[in-house]
């Protein structure tokens, strides 16, 4: 099924009781397995087996120890990306089927955004940036208020529920260092789309009219915007259903 993600990727710097642990796994990852680790890899054949039995050895641990990650190198910095978090601990991603939630786009700007070809052959994008930013952009967008009263009454909606939605993300977020990475991955949703289209892909940029529309009082114009974008990403998500559905088999 079609998903897309948000990460967090900490600082390994900053975790305490796994910290040796991962900075043993990133060693061997980049030594041996040709590291960082990528959300797009796959295995072949016995080479997942053949994976642990060498990390096993490398790092002195039985595999029912094995705790895996996704990892990003920055500047020499290493930020981990657990796969399972701990007991009682935040999750450090969400996975949503089918669509990308219209508030994720709010927190990243459109010079963040990366395209590339994965191993399966289609292309991605991914945001990037840091909670201290994403801090910033939220504080920003939910501090606006508009001297408009009557036109706003038509976008107090979308507002809320974005507000809302932005509000519990920030919560998720303070429970990590602000120098944490945190990645929107937009996975194999767009898989059926050429390479040369996915620049086109401007959601994010729209997210930034729509809040500089609302700062101007530019209140007809914001209601098209995101009007428009919930519209595109209902027939993203409409067109994924269908793809899975058991007549289109």
């Amino acid at each position: 099924m079609p998903s897309s993600t948000l990460q967090i990727y900490r600082n390994l710097d900053t975790f305490t009781d796994d910290q040796e642990y991962w900075k043993n796994y990133t060693d061997f990852y980049e030594r041996f397995w040709g590291g960082p680790t990528s959300p797009y890899g796959f295995w072949y054949g016995s080479e997942y087996e053949a994976f642990q039995e060498a990390v096993c050895d490398y790092m002195q641990i039985e595999r029912n120890q094995i705790k895996e990650c996704l990892f990003i190198k920055e500047n020499s910095e290493y930020f981990i990306c657990p796969t399972i978090s701990k007991k009682n601990e935040p999750p450090f991603a969400f996975l949503v089927d089918n669509i990308i939630p219209i508030h994720w786009f709010f927190i990243f700007k459109e010079k963040q955004k990366k395209i590339f070809k994965t191993h399966w052959g289609f292309g991605a994008i991914h945001y990037k940036s840091k909670i201290e930013d994403i801090d910033k952009l939220i504080n920003h967008f939910t501090n606006i208020e508009s001297s408009n009263k009557e036109q706003k009454d038509n976008l107090d909606n979308y507002l809320e529920i974005i507000k809302n939605d932005l509000k519990e993300l920030r919560k998720w977020l303070s429970s990590f260092p602000k120098d944490s990475l945190v990645v929107l991955n937009y996975g194999d949703l767009l898989s059926s789309l050429p390479m040369s289209s996915l620049d086109k892909e401007d959601s994010v940029k729209i997210a930034t009219d729509f809040t500089n529309s609302l700062a101007q009082d530019n209140l007809i114009k914001a209601n098209e915007l995101i009007e428009f974008l919930i519209n595109r990403w209902t027939q993203i998500e409409f067109a994924n259903q269908k793809n899975l559905s058991p007549s289109s088999n």
